[in-house]
């Protein structure tokens, strides 16, 4: 019901840059790399994926995108979720939290300021709207919510479902849902019922293929995605000489995956259960 609405975009809630990962389909990439690796880039908070160099084919896109010509010095080459948490987190501070206060102060004195154009835009609504990605919210919900590393492992964000939270305007602080004051669990409160939300995702996924877009495997060779691999192990190698042999080789182990990975990677892919769990 209202007239205007207006919109502030913001490069720090841009999607978390994969790097040399960018651009590339997730089930084949699984397939070329294994499952496990593939996953614990995506999922984990630390781990960081291949970082992209200036081989890629996105690489000048992005860097001679003139949106970003006055944050150069910011745009990444690669994040993990702790990364893009810190730039998330910048917006909320800085940002939005700001905009939600500054609108209920406003509406508290707007009977003396019917003149003021920019704060009528500004009284028009008591809710702010952040649209953003998977990643971006899941970290902003982290920072809400005080959810652990390990534990947003398992905290998914479905897409183009809404959820809200009710913000302390005095304090900033969030006024817990669901009867809960638990840090460490998801505190929003989704606007839809879950039927719906798995109606929404089974219909996306029997949608057109979502890669059709996807650059070619051969466009980011196995080289590229292995170069920050070889950089990590070198290190790993060099600080486990300092404490134990066998130290170093359990880590090398557990790192290895297999080709059934995968192959169990792609079946899940056909589960309409997968992209209510992994998106």
């Amino acid at each position: 019901g209202l007239a205007y609405t207006p919109l502030h975009y913001d490069w720090r809630l841009n999607e978390r840059h994969y790097g040399a990962l960018q651009g590339l389909s997730k089930e084949r990439t699984a397939v070329r790399l294994g499952r496990n690796r593939v996953m614990e880039w995506r999922r984990s908070y630390y781990a960081k994926p291949p970082r992209m160099t200036s081989k890629h084919p996105h690489y000048s896109i992005i860097q001679g995108d003139a949106r970003y010509g006055h944050v150069q010095d910011c745009i990444p080459d690669g994040e993990s979720l702790e990364e893009c948490q810190s730039r998330v987190v910048d917006a909320w501070n800085n940002c939005i939290l700001q905009d939600i206060i500054m609108k209920k102060s406003n509406n508290n004195n707007s009977n003396n300021n019917h003149n003021n154009y920019n704060k009528f835009m500004i009284d028009s609504s008591n809710y702010t709207l952040v649209v953003a990605h998977a990643n971006t919210l899941r970290a902003l919900v982290m920072h809400l919510d005080g959810i652990s590393p390990d534990q947003i492992e398992k905290i998914n964000i479905p897409t183009a479902i809404p959820f809200y939270y009710d913000v302390n305007v005095a304090t900033g602080k969030l006024e817990k849902q669901n009867n809960t004051n638990d840090s460490g669990v998801f505190g929003g409160t989704y606007i839809s019922d879950s039927r719906k939300q798995r109606s929404f995702l089974e219909r996306r996924r029997a949608a057109d293929d979502p890669w059709l877009w996807a650059l070619d495997d051969d466009q980011v060779s196995y080289q590229m995605l292995q170069q920050e691999e070889q950089e990590q192990r070198q290190d790993t190698t060099m600080n486990a000489a300092a404490t134990s042999t066998s130290t170093s080789t359990s880590e090398t182990k557990s790192s290895t995956t297999t080709m059934d990975d995968a192959e169990t990677y792609l079946e899940e892919l056909d589960n309409p259960n997968y992209y209510y769990n992994y998106y």
